[in-house]
This record gives structure tokens, sequence and C-alpha cells, in this order.
């Protein structure tokens, strides 16, 4: 069912709305709150379709509210229609948008009027879902032609060139002149390595331990690789809880654990990675932290995909589409990248 929540600290308000709500939404669940704290905790609890929310509150008033709605990743993409008297004055609807509502309504209001600016908000959501629910099928469309590529060089071409190395090496060799044995051993060579690329570029494109076992499995192999290849030190820390991410959001944070672990060797010149992983208040959050020579965080908005990569901007408005947050900033020493994500995005079936 969908749901509309009100935050008004009179009663009055709060039921001519609810009878508003009945009328031209009554297949809706309307939900009130009289304070912006409690607003706050019935937005994260129900996670309404949208909010209605007054301004003059005592305690956190309508503005602190509204900010603090879009700071938290459980309810920021929620949409907000300010309903207050302070809307005739234009310097206060700016205020308001600029805590983040979308939309701004003048009591005493025309309920015909507050039906419209409710259609155009509940729809403005339905399109933000749409393309959510898009942006998911592509990064498995992704996926999928990933794997359907690894199993083909598993199956035709790794098995190809490790059958040509293990005819080649059973081939008697003890005859021939040192020239053909010189280059029958380099050729051998040359396949081996063949092999070994194959089947590192195989688990690259689509790990198999991240669809078998999951995904800190799948980052614990990741970090072991990256380690060994770059010599550089990894730690893995992550509580007892695991929590069930929907598939494609699960292979999406793997994919930012590569592209993060790929910025390092690149840019933070360092010597240390750590990975924590751990889930509380209804919260999956992932913080990748490295000893290097830190970020410039002005250039961090200006950062773009490049040569095929997310890219950190990509990270952030891909985080944004499942609902979810990605930032990055300086830390004591080096960078710290933090990824945090609703767990109401978990499988509920």
């Amino acid at each position: 069912m969908r749901k509309i929540l009100a935050v008004d600290d009179h009663p009055i308000n709060l039921d001519l709305l609810e009878q508003i709500i009945k009328i031209f939404y009554p297949g809706f669940k309307f939900l009130g709150a009289k304070s912006g704290e409690e607003g706050i905790t019935r937005a994260i609890e129900f996670q309404p379709d949208l909010i209605l929310l007054d301004i003059m509150m005592p305690g956190l008033n309508g503005y602190d509210t509204c900010k603090e709605l879009k700071k938290d990743p459980k309810t920021k993409h929620i949409p907000i229609i300010m309903v207050s008297a302070l809307g005739h004055d234009s310097n206060e609807r700016i205020k308001g948008l600029d805590a983040g509502a979308d939309s701004f309504l003048s009591k005493p209001f025309d309920k015909v009027e507050l039906r419209a600016q409710i259609n155009v908000a509940l729809r403005i959501k339905d399109y933000q879902e749409r393309l959510k629910s898009l942006n998911s099928e592509l990064l498995l469309a992704e996926e999928r032609e990933r794997r359907r590529i690894a199993e083909n060089l598993h199956d035709s071409l790794g098995q190809t060139l490790s059958l040509a190395y293990m005819n080649l090496t059973s081939v008697d060799i003890d005859g021939c002149a040192p020239k053909v044995k010189k280059t029958f051993d380099f050729t051998t060579e040359l396949i081996n390595k063949a092999v070994k690329e194959s089947r590192s570029l195989t688990y690259d494109l689509s790990p198999p331990i991240l669809y078998e076992l999951g995904l800190i499995p799948a980052v614990k192999w990741k970090l072991e690789e990256f380690e060994s290849k770059h010599k550089i030190q990894t730690q893995l820390y992550f509580d007892d809880k695991n929590p069930e991410i929907k598939k494609e959001f699960t292979i999406f944070l793997f994919r930012i654990v590569v592209e993060l672990l790929n910025n390092i060797v690149k840019h933070a010149k360092a010597s240390n990675v750590e990975v924590r992983i751990e889930s509380e208040n209804n919260l999956f959050k992932m913080t990748v932290t490295d000893n290097g020579c830190g970020i410039d965080t002005n250039k961090i908005k200006d950062t773009r995909i490049k040569n095929g990569g997310f890219g950190l901007f990509s990270i952030s408005e891909r985080m944004e589409n499942i609902n979810g947050s990605f930032h990055i900033q300086p830390g004591d020493k080096g960078t710290v990248a933090e990824i945090v994500l609703p767990l109401y995005n978990r499988i509920t079936t």
C-alpha cells in the first residue's frame, strides 16, 4: 500500500490533511507526525511515497527536518512538499527548496492545488523508480554478458590452450637440435602464459566465487589477488551478520571495490588498504581506506568515467540510483571511501 506522511505540530492541520488524502487518494495510507523528530522516525520506519512537511514547529523545524531527511540514505529519495503559511515569502520558499524540498505550497491552500502538487510529486517519483529499475536491468544485462564471455573464454579458448600445452609438453624433444628445442620451450612457455592470462581474465570478467558464495568471500578473494599482484598489504574486517542484498546490488558493490582498488594502484601510492563491511541500524556500510597520498576533494566532482571504468562520479550516480550514497574524503592518512546502502533493499521474497 502506498503511503503519505504529514508532519505538522497542529492536530487540526493533520486531521484536515488526512480527510483530503482519504477523498483524493482512497487507496493510500495516511501517516501523521506532530514533530520533526517524529516525522524522521516515521519516515525511516514506514518509507512513505511522499512527505507533507510544515515549517514552523517546536524543536526541529521544517527546514532542519528536511535537511535530515535528505541527508539520510534511507529517506533521501522521498519527495517532500513543504506546506506552510510562510510560503508567501519568496525568501522562505527559496530556503525550503535549498533545504531539499521538491516543492512549496502556501497556507491556507486550495485542496485542488494540493492534489495537483501531490500528483506531480508522485509522478516524478514513479519515473525515478522506473529509471532505477532500468538501471538495475542494464547492470544485470552487463553482468550476464560478462558471464557469457567468461564462460566462452573458459570453455573454448581456455580449454584449447590447455590442451595445446599438454600436447606440447608430452612431446619428446631430447633428440632435437638445440635451436629447435629452444624454440619449442619458448613456445610452450608462451602457451602456458596465455593459459594463465585467460584464466585471470575469466575471473576478472565474472568471478564465480561472487555468484556461488557471495560478496564477502568475493571481496576477500579480490584483496588476496590485489595484495599478491601489487605488493600492497590488505585487511578485511566484517561482522557476523549476513544481510541478504539484491543480486544486482551485490554485483555492483563488488564492482565498486574493484574500481576503488584500481584507483588506489593508479593514484594513491599506498602501502596498505583496509576494507570494512558492516551492517547496523538497517544500513549496509562498506568502507575502503588506504594510507596513500590522499585525494583533492575539489577535484572529486570533476571525476568522470575514463578508460571504460566507472569513475568516482559514476559510482556516486549509480549509488544514487539504488537509494544509497557514496562519499570519498581525505582520512588521517590517505583516503577514505564509504558506501552506504539501506537494507530495505534486501531480498524480501
